[in-house]
C-alpha cells in the first residue's frame, strides 16, 4: 500500500502527460467511463484507504479506548479519562462524520466498479477490499454508537438525502438518514466481510504489501463475532444485556481458519512486531510513510510524536507528549509479569537521554512524571527524516496473530465447560513468547476466564482495543474505578458502554434518535 500511495502520487503529478501520447476526452467523468483500467481502480483504491488512515479516526479511536479503559492518561484532554462528556464533545462527533466519510469513499467505488467493463475476476478482488475496509469502518460505528443509519450506496441526488417539505421527518425512510438497528448493521458486516473473504488473495505480494488478504477478513470476522457474542448496550432502556453466546463458536472457527492457513506466526522477537512492516504477525495495518513525500501529503503517522517524550536525543525528539501510561496499569504490569517480561522493554519507556546527555528517568521531571508508550517509538538514525516533525513511518497495527490466539482460546473457554488443552494452547503461545510460565490444566472456566482477559492487557496495551473489550465483556466501569484518577473529577456510569450521537450529526438529521442515558 506505501507503494500504491507513491502510485497516486505519481498519477497525480504525471497524469497529464498520459494525454500527450493518446489523448481520451469524456464529456462528464461517470462510474461507466471512469475505470476503464485496473490502474483507474488502484488509484481509486488509495482514497478508500486513505479514509481509515485519516488521524481523526485512529487517533481518537486510539486514546478514547485506552483512557477510557484506564490504560493510559490523556494530558491534554481530560474528558476521555474522567467520562465527563456530552453529544457536543468534538472528538466524538470527529469519531461518527470521519468514518461516515470512509464509508462513502467505500460505496462510491463499489458504484463505480458496478458498471465497470474490467474482468469479473479483477472486479471481485476490489469489491472485496473495499467491502472489507466499508465493514471494518461500520464495526467502529456500531461499538461506539449502537443504532446509526446503513448506508450502503452513493446517493443520486440531494432527493436521497433531504426529507421533502412537509414531510414528517422523524418517520422519513431514506436509508441515508434512518436509524438501524444494532443487528442489522452486524448482518451487514457480516456480509461484507464473508465477501471478503471468499474473493480476496490468501497472500498479497509484496509490491501490495498492507492491501488486505482473507486472512485478515477471517481475523476480523472473528471479532466481529466477539462483540457479538459479548455483552450489549441497550440504547432503549440504558442496561447492559447479554449478547449471542452462541457466537463463541464461530469466534473459534474464524481463529482457526486463520491459524490452518499457516500464513501469520508470533514474531519471537516482540519489538519487531513494531520494527518491521507487514511482518508475518500482521494481518492488517494501515500503512504509512515517513520521507519529505510524508510532510507534504500527510501521509505518516503522527502517533509517535502523540505519546513521544519531548527533548530525547536517543527517540523521536520531537512530541507533543497527548498520552503517556496510566501509573495503575504500570504497576500492575510490573506485579503480575515482572520486569523481565519479553514485552516490557518495548512496551513501556523508563528513561531517555537528554540533549546536555543526561539519562533523564521516570518521575525525575515535570515532563516525564510516569512511564511514556514505548510501543510506537522511533529510534533516532540518519533515515529519520521525520526529525523535528510529526510525520513517522510506523504502520498502525489494527490486527496480529497474537490477538487470533488470544481469541481462540477465549471462545473455546467461553463456549465450553471445561478447559482442555485445545482451549489454552493459544494463549500459551503467547505467554511462552513473553517468557511467562505456561497455563497448566486443571484451570477453571472462570480462572481462566479472568488469566485471558489479563492476558489481552498485557500484550495489546496501546493498541486502541481495551474499550471495546471493556465494553464486550462488561468490564468498564470496574476498569474506570481501578484506574481513575483521583485529582479529576470522575463520573461513569453504566451509559458510558456507549458513546451519545453527536449533537451536530442530530441538527443535522432530526430524525436521529438519542441512545438512552445521554
Amino acid at each position: 500500500m506505501k507503494k500504491l500511495i507513491y502510485l497516486l502520487i505519481v498519477i497525480i503529478i504525471f497524469g497529464a502527460c498520459d494525454s500527450l501520447v493518446e489523448e481520451e476526452v469524456y464529456s462528464t467523468i461517470t462510474p461507466n467511463n471512469f475505470f476503464q483500467s485496473e490502474r483507474d481502480v488502484t488509484t481509486a483504491l488509495v482514497g478508500v484507504y486513505d479514509g481509515i488512515q485519516d488521524l481523526n479516526i485512529w487517533w481518537r479511536l486510539f486514546y478514547t479506548s485506552e483512557c477510557i479503559g484506564g490504560l493510559m492518561r490523556h494530558n491534554w484532554s481530560p474528558w476521555a479519562e474522567s467520562m465527563v462528556y456530552e453529544d457536543d464533545q468534538g472528538d466524538i462527533w470527529n469519531l461518527w462524520y470521519r468514518h461516515y466519510d470512509a464509508i462513502s469513499r467505500a460505496n462510491a467505488v463499489l458504484g463505480a466498479l458496478e458498471g465497470s467493463t474490467l474482468d469479473d475476476a479483477i472486479k471481485s478482488r476490489y469489491e472485496a477490499e473495499v467491502k472489507f475496509i466499508r465493514a471494518y469502518a461500520y464495526f467502529n460505528l456500531v461499538r461506539m454508537f449502537g443504532q446509526i443509519p446503513l448506508v450502503t450506496k452513493s446517493p443520486e441526488s440531494l432527493n436521497d438525502v433531504l426529507a421533502p417539505d412537509s414531510t414528517n421527518v422523524e418517520a422519513f425512510e431514506s436509508e441515508f438518514l434512518k436509524q438501524r438497528e444494532r443487528d442489522d448493521i452486524y448482518d451487514f458486516i457480516v456480509e461484507d466481510l464473508k465477501f471478503a473473504e471468499l474473493n480476496l488473495p490468501s497472500n498479497v505480494t509484496e509490491s501490495d504489501a498492507g492491501r488486505v488478504s482473507s486472512g485478515a477478513a477471517s481475523g476480523m470476522l472473528a471479532r466481529v463475532y466477539l462483540a457479538m457474542a459479548g455483552k450489549q448496550y441497550d440504547y432503549n432502556s440504558g442496561q447492559l444485556v447479554d449478547g449471542d453466546a452462541s457466537l463463541y463458536g464461530d469466534v473459534a472457527q474464524q481463529c482457526e481458519k486463520v491459524i490452518a492457513a499457516g500464513n501469520y506466526d508470533l514474531l519471537q522477537d516482540y519489538p519487531s512486531i513494531y520494527e518491521v512492516a507487514n511482518n508475518e504477525e500482521i494481518l492488517f495495518s494501515i500503512q504509512y510513510l515517513e520521507s519529505a513525500v510524508a510532510g507534504v501529503t500527510g501521509e505518516g503517522n503522527q502517533i509517535v510524536a502523540r505519546t513521544g517524550v519531548r527533548g530525547a536525543t536517543d527517540y523521536t525528539p520531537y512530541s507533543w507528549l497527548q498520552c503517556s501510561v496510566n501509573e495503575t496499569f504500570w504497576e500492575d504490569f510490573i506485579a503480575n509479569n515482572t520486569k523481565n517480561d519479553n514485552r516490557y522493554m518495548r512496551t513501556f519507556l523508563e528513561y531517555y537521554v537528554s540533549a546536555n546527555g543526561d539519562t533523564v528517568w521516570n518521575g525525575s521531571s515535570n515532563t516525564f512524571k510516569r512511564p511514556h508508550v514505548r510501543k510506537f517509538l522511533t529510534d533516532v538514525g540518519p533515515e529519520t527524516s521525520a526529525q523535528n516533525a510529526t510525520d513517522y513511518g510506523a504502520d498502525w497495527i489494527v490486527l496480529r496473530y497474537a490477538d487470533v490466539l488470544l481469541m481462540h482460546s477465549e471462545a473455546l473457554n467461553e463456549a465450553g465447560s471445561t478447559p482442555d488443552a485445545n482451549t489454552i494452547k493459544g494463549i500459551n503461545e503467547v505467554l511462552d513468547r513473553a517468557g511467562q510460565p505456561a497455563i497448566e490444566l486443571p484451570i477453571s472456566k472462570d480462572e481462566l476466564r479472568e488469566r485471558i482477559w489479563q492476558e489481552r492487557k498485557w500484550e495489546l496495551c496501546f493498541e486502541g482495543l481495551h474499550y471495546f473489550d471493556c465494553q464486550r465483556t462488561g468490564r468498564l466501569l470496574e476498569e474506570f474505578t481501578l484506574n481513575v484518577n483521583p485529582a479529576r473529577k470522575a463520573d461513569a456510569t453504566l451509559r458510558n458502554y456507549i458513546y451519545p450521537i453527536p449533537f451536530n450529526a442530530r441538527e443535522a438529521n432530526p430524525s436521529l434518535k438519542q441512545n438512552a442515558g445521554w
